[in-house]
């Protein structure tokens, strides 16, 4: 078919093109194709469009050498040992959430391209086998098909806070052919902040959260660590973890999820809290539903323990020990051992978890009630004596000898007492 005669292109209407056209004839107008033809089809981005596309890309490349000289001073000065933390955390258990409303899909498309599934699946595969143990809430078989769902948007900054978490807590070094720790993190900060959580979606904002405070406490940012942990804290208030009314219609499997998570929180908070000062802000209701043992996970009764030390610890030391009874105070480090004796542990990163802890949280304690206690010199007097952090530091010691580098490596808060304690002029 020819092209259009002048007069039918600009009325817009079917030519016959014939000369004259049937169209002229009948409007007596003279029929003619003295115009230029223009190509057909796509004509090219727009000057406007392609302006924005190239400044785009200029943008990206001043944005990134920044990150890039920040990964490498933060990486030139290893993580400090000392704000290293434990606790735990997951996505939900089961499904993908959907996509809230509002989100612009070209712009998660964006930062979804940077981390390629291929390291998502390498690193979470390595928080499984390392650190579920110690963050018992994250299914990553779960999550790796969620991150497959172009629709679900909230399992990305998810996947991003939990490999940069692991990179961190293990210190493994930068892949030179994939994102490195920081970029990591950096996409879980960038693509949380374009979405808007919606009720069922908290648990993975809560998550989110959690694990860029273990990322960014690791890396010895604590101020960015303690808001982060406080954002995740207020998730936990706005769904109710904190009190029992909240389980009350879950199922079996569901409750203790969020237990999980609930307890893990509550650990996190009082040793982050004890590490730097802080005061405390997430208190748990003493009727919350028991928490049971994961037996089909291997994880037996080590991680009920750890919370029944804090538990027990966070009873015994209130506020302000200054108006607790001396005799209730010098009591207490015996009472922590003899209320919840040590599990055996088959699982040697989880018998690490709960050695260290147990001693960090003794000598707190024990610094903590020498001041309103008349101390002696007695080393069989648990819990008054002066000598008291030496016999904590032997029998760490002791124990330690048993453990393997790797397992101790993985530990949480409790590994700053191997420094405190062995740098103590009495031991």
């Amino acid at each position: 078919m020819g092209f259009a005669c002048d007069p039918c292109s600009i009325r817009k209407i079917k030519c016959s093109g014939e000369t004259p056209c049937k169209q002229c004839k009948a409007t007596s107008l003279s029929c003619s194709y003295d115009r230029k033809r223009k190509k057909s089809g796509p004509k090219g981005p727009r000057k406007r469009t392609k302006e924005a596309i190239l400044q785009a890309q200029r943008s990206a490349k001043h944005t990134t050498p920044d990150i890039d000289g920040e990964i490498r001073s933060q990486d030139a000065d290893g993580v400090p040992l000392s704000t290293q933390q434990n606790g735990s955390s997951s996505s939900s258990p089961s499904g993908g959430s959907q996509s809230p409303q509002g989100v612009q899909d070209m712009t998660i498309l964006s930062y979804d391209a940077r981390i390629p599934m291929s390291s998502f699946s390498y690193y979470l595969n390595i928080y499984h086998d390392c650190l579920y143990v110690v963050w018992p809430v994250i299914d990553h078989e779960v999550l790796l098909t969620r991150l497959g769902n172009p629709d679900n948007k909230i399992a990305y900054p998810l996947a991003a806070s939990i490999c940069s978490a692991t990179r961190a807590q293990l210190r493994l070094s930068n892949d030179d052919a994939g994102p490195s720790t920081y970029q990591m993190a950096y996409e879980a900060e960038q693509s949380r902040l374009m979405l808007d959580y919606s009720k069922h979606q908290i648990i993975d904002g809560l998550l989110t959260c959690f694990f860029l405070h273990v990322f960014y406490s690791n890396t010895g940012r604590i101020t960015k660590s303690t808001l982060l942990l406080r954002e995740a804290i207020a998730y936990a208030h706005i769904l109710g973890l904190h009190q029992d009314l909240f389980y009350a219609d879950l199922n079996h499997d569901a409750v203790q999820y969020h237990l999980r998570i609930a307890w893990i929180l509550f650990i996190t908070d009082r040793a982050h809290s004890l590490q730097h000062d802080l005061p405390p802000t997430f208190k748990l209701s003493s009727t919350l539903p028991e928490l049971h043992p994961q037996q089909d996970a291997g994880l037996g009764s080590a991680f009920c323990s750890l919370c029944r030390l804090f538990q027990a610890f966070d009873d015994a030391c209130p506020p302000d020990v200054r108006y607790n009874q001396v005799g209730f105070l010098g009591a207490i480090s015996s009472q922590l051992r003899a209320r919840h004796p040590l599990p055996l542990c088959d699982n040697e990163i989880q018998r690490a978890d709960i050695v260290v802890t147990d001693s960090w949280l003794r000598v707190v304690l024990w610094k903590a009630a020498i001041p309103y206690v008349d101390a002696n010199t007695d080393p069989n007097d648990q819990g008054l004596s002066v000598s008291f952090p030496t016999s904590v530091a032997r029998d760490l010691l002791a124990k330690l000898t048993t453990l393997s580098s790797c397992a101790l490596e993985t530990h949480g808060p409790g590994m700053v007492a191997i420094h405190r304690i062995l740098l103590s002029p009495k031991c």
